[in-house]
């Protein structure tokens, strides 16, 4: 059962609408200096990719993820991108470690190569990876602002990267798209946008969850282009509900920085509800709606180390005994070392 903490912790949670920096904040950077061998893991990583090549591209246009058959192997620029996307992040969270200035200038790096160089994502799936992963960019350069000329970064995100968003979709798709709506907002100090990505979490809550605490256009999802069909049915169904949650609970912390009132709002219920209910799944994958149809197999449980940025605000036994038995091993925002200090 979900222990509402959120009211309490707000009323010590007093900032502007442009909190900065973005998602984590000083108490986190303290426990993970405090975690030696943590953070000596973390700055080793870094250095070893410190050199790393960068993979902007003109136009980024990736193939399909999904085709009838199945996933398609990935074609090089989804992955040269997102992983662009995952140093640039891990740099930034290095320099807020240990001030190294070179860390900070290897995320401005990225970030100035891909402003200078991406002009369009001219196919379904660059755009849809753009909506996916770009708020993660925009977080890390929130880190390192301090000494960059940011003019170029920041004029790429409004020209190009904003109108990409797909916040006006359902599902995990405009949770994704919000979150990038938001983090941008916040970034460049928008409060008329900030408020528009407010009002449309509460739209995507209150729409994509259903009385029950499920996401019923997630938990069908089965592992072909075929969405919500074919033979395997619900497969990917826990995955795509964790897909679609990691963006609204990063959207909440974003909130809750800034003084909103994210637990007392109309979507406040609905978010817990889906919340709690994702951790019971996952902590009891056999209640899943479509574990029983497909033979006890469902893709990746392991999408689930927002549990531990969940945990600072409410109080769920499914979630503590997921993170103890270390379910939780695909954490793409390093959400469990930050938060798990």
């Amino acid at each position: 059962m979900v222990v509402r903490l959120f009211a309490l912790l707000l009323l010590a949670l007093v900032t502007t609408a442009q909190a900065e920096p973005l998602v984590v904040g000083g108490t986190e950077i303290v426990a993970l200096k405090a975690n030696g061998k943590l953070a000596r893991s973390l700055l080793k990583k870094c250095d070893a990719e410190i050199a790393s090549p960068i993979h902007a591209v003109a136009d980024f246009a990736p193939q399909p993820h999904y085709s009838a058959t199945g996933a398609n192997p990935d074609d090089g620029q989804a992955k040269g991108f997102t992983g662009d996307i995952r140093i640039a992040y891990r740099a930034a969270l290095c320099f807020r470690i240990s001030g190294k200035k070179a860390y900070a200038q290897h995320t401005q790096t990225i970030a100035d190569a891909w402003a200078s160089t991406m002009k369009t994502a001219n196919s379904p799936q660059g755009k849809g990876d753009i909506n996916f992963n770009m708020a993660q960019l925009v977080v890390a350069a929130s880190w390192v602002k301090d000494g960059w000329n940011a003019d170029k970064f920041s004029q790429w995100l409004k020209a190009v990267i904003a109108p990409l968003s797909l916040s006006s979709e359902p599902n995990n798709r405009g949770n994704w798209g919000n979150l990038l709506d938001m983090s941008i907002a916040v970034y460049l100090g928008d409060k008329t946008k900030f408020k528009a990505a407010q009002n449309r979490w509460q739209e995507l809550i209150i729409n994509g969850v259903a009385d029950d605490g499920t996401m019923p256009l997630e938990i069908c999802r089965s592992n072909s282009s075929d969405h919500c069909g074919g033979p395997d049915k619900g497969i990917n169904g826990l995955a795509y509900t964790h897909y679609a949650l990691l963006p609204a609970v990063l959207s909440a912390k974003i909130q809750i920085d800034n003084d909103v009132q994210v637990e007392t709002s109309p979507a406040g219920a609905k978010f817990d509800q889906a919340v709690s209910k994702a951790m019971a799944f996952t902590a009891h994958p056999e209640t899943f709606p479509y574990y029983k149809a497909n033979h006890g197999k469902l893709n990746k449980l392991d999408h689930c180390g927002y549990f531990a940025l969940m945990l600072r605000y409410i109080e769920d036994e499914n979630a503590r005994s997921v993170l103890a038995a270390g379910t939780c091993k695909s954490d793409i925002w390093m959400l469990l070392k930050i938060f798990s200090n």
